[in-house]
């Protein structure tokens, strides 16, 4: 019991140490390609463009891109092709039904989460 004991509190401090960090990006399934037939709202489009040609914003995310990965199971795609921008004093909210990708945004944007692309 001691032994096991002092096992678990190893690979627990292990964990905490994030030593395992290298790990995360080795999956046995291949995340999916791009969807190139997505179709865009026409303001989504000027969106896109409108970050593309600022260079001048605060926060700027351009074809952000978060899909899950596990070692076994399928890999599940979160948030596909988003960009927007924003500047100092402006107010932003992330719309959306359940599991629109808007947790997975903000996770990746505060370093929670790595993102896939963008």
């Amino acid at each position: 019991m001691l032994a096991h004991f002092v096992v678990d509190t190893l690979i627990l401090i292990l964990i905490e140490m994030d030593v395992f960090a290298c790990l995360r990006r080795y999956t046995c399934r291949r995340i999916p390609a791009r969807n190139a037939e997505l179709e865009l709202d026409t303001d989504v489009i000027e969106e896109e463009e409108r970050v593309r040609d600022n260079t001048e914003d605060v926060i700027r995310v351009a074809d952000f891109r978060k899909a899950y990965t596990t070692l076994f199971g399928a890999p599940f795609l979160a948030v596909e092709r988003i960009s927007f921008g924003l500047d100092y004093g402006e107010c932003f909210a992330l719309l959306g039904v359940n599991g629109a990708g808007k947790s997975s945004t903000f996770k990746s944007l505060t370093a929670d989460t790595d993102p896939t692309n963008g």
